[in-house]
């Protein structure tokens, strides 16, 4: 018996059986995963299938807070809030499946996200957690940390990331919500758009101007949502509901300077090397609602008849199928090699080496997601344009793959950016040479 095989036995296959329903490692040899990452996969597929309620949560328009206590409590906000690396100080919070803080991988971080996306509503109430707790986690001061960190693990508050503006999107460059000094207190006056959970969440990370313009005059600061001064109100947008999209006004908001993140001045970098985790988890998102889309389109393929037989005895739909199949598996590959490569790099060296190379990444995650998702309608005829029945799923992804293309940057900036940074390291790398 294989060493593989006997890994196996003590795990009962639960996924779909699908053909590219599911990644290949749960079934077969791989080198990133461990019977740590089978374990942890199922341990999430169960407390989604008990406690995840989309249907009941959607009709009410919002996850009850009691699920997000619950979530402290079963030990998914530690992970969410640090990515591929737990800190040993924070080894006494709970950590869902009971793997070891020291353990922790960037391929648990995999699973966990994939597992997640699986389960569909749930994985909306973390966006703002995962985007909004690691500047602080990495750049906040001791006090600050040891003020808020434990309220954000303890799911007492909650965090979120306000970066884009109502005229900067991707452009942070060009942010005008200012914070002027005055004494010990930054005065805070401009808006912020399409925030992710704004409207649920204690606390906004926050991209402020602090100097003159550029980049240079960008800091971090942590703002307290309930202020004087600060105004929420959700935006309606067509998928993600649950998300909680919020529109942020600040007018003369009163923020002690104590909450200022990293230095003032030198809040882009933080912000910059923020975006690579954000892009990742995007990924993450594209593959997973991908196979969700292959998976029913293919059951629905093997009983559908038409023209006296069933479709994917069609060799048009096998193409279609094959097509998708290839793409999914290929985003699948490229993106198991990234996260071993930030596992095995300092912080700062995966920012450096690999924030262009995330940048393309994501903007494949996209292309790959909406294609398949588009693929698959077809396949599903009127079906999957239908919220309800067999389609619904394809329907939702399909409605909401935009998601994978606009935030954490949009295609053609990030395209841009990759390539920038690849000329950037190309042309160290070739001062480097001439030297020797």
């Amino acid at each position: 018996m294989s060493a593989f095989t006997a890994e196996h036995k003590s795990h009962s296959f639960e996924g779909s059986l699908m053909p590219w329903a599911e990644p290949s490692w749960h079934t077969r040899p791989s080198p990133y995963y461990n019977d740590s990452h089978r374990h942890l996969r199922d341990v999430i597929r169960k407390w989604v299938v008990d406690n995840v309620d989309t249907e009941t949560w959607e009709a009410a328009g919002e996850v009850p807070r009691s699920i997000y206590h619950k979530c402290a409590a079963d030990g998914l906000l530690v992970p969410i809030s640090f990515g591929r690396k737990i800190p040993a100080e924070y080894a006494n919070y709970p950590i869902i499946g009971g793997i070891k803080a020291e353990d922790w991988d960037g391929f648990h971080d995999f699973v966990l996200w994939d597992e997640l996306y699986r389960g569909g509503a749930i994985s909306s109430i973390f966006v703002g957690l995962t985007v909004g707790a690691p500047p602080l986690r990495e750049y906040a001061s001791p006090e600050l940390k040891a003020e808020i960190l434990p309220q954000i693990l303890n799911g007492e508050k909650r965090i979120c990331l306000a970066i884009t503006e109502p005229s900067a999107g991707s452009d942070v460059r060009n942010i005008t919500t200012t914070a002027e000094k005055d004494g010990d207190v930054y005065v805070v006056n401009g808006e912020k758009k399409w925030i992710t959970n704004g409207i649920f969440s204690d606390y906004f990370m926050t991209a402020v101007r602090t100097g003159g313009s550029g980049a240079g005059g960008i800091s971090m600061l942590l703002i307290n949502r309930h202020l004087p001064g600060i105004k929420c109100r959700k935006i309606e947008i067509g998928a993600g509901k649950l998300s909680a999209t919020t529109y942020i006004t600040f007018e003369d908001v009163r923020v002690p300077a104590k909450y200022l993140i990293g230095q003032e001045n030198a809040g882009f970098r933080l912000i910059m090397s923020n975006f690579n985790h954000e892009r990742l988890w995007i990924v993450f998102q594209a593959l997973r609602g991908a196979r969700t889309c292959l998976e029913d389109a293919m059951k629905w393929a093997q009983k559908r008849e038409v023209f006296g037989t069933v479709l994917i005895e069609q060799p048009v739909v096998r193409h279609k199928f094959g097509l998708c199949a290839k793409k999914v598996e290929g985003l699948q590959a490229w993106t198991e090699q990234v996260v071993y490569e930030l596992d095995q790099l300092s912080e700062a060296e995966g920012n450096r080496l690999l924030g262009g190379v995330t940048a393309l990444l994501k903007v494949e995650a996209g292309m790959v997601g909406k294609f398949v998702a588009d693929e698959c309608v077809k396949i599903m005829g009127g079906l999957g344009l239908t919220k309800t029945g067999q389609g619904s799923r394809i329907e939702a992804i399909s409605r909401g793959v935009i998601g994978l293309i606009v935030p954490g940057g949009s295609e053609d900036v990030m395209i841009d950016l990759g390539v920038r940074e690849a000329l950037k390291l190309s042309r160290a790398q070739q001062k480097a040479a001439a030297k020797l």
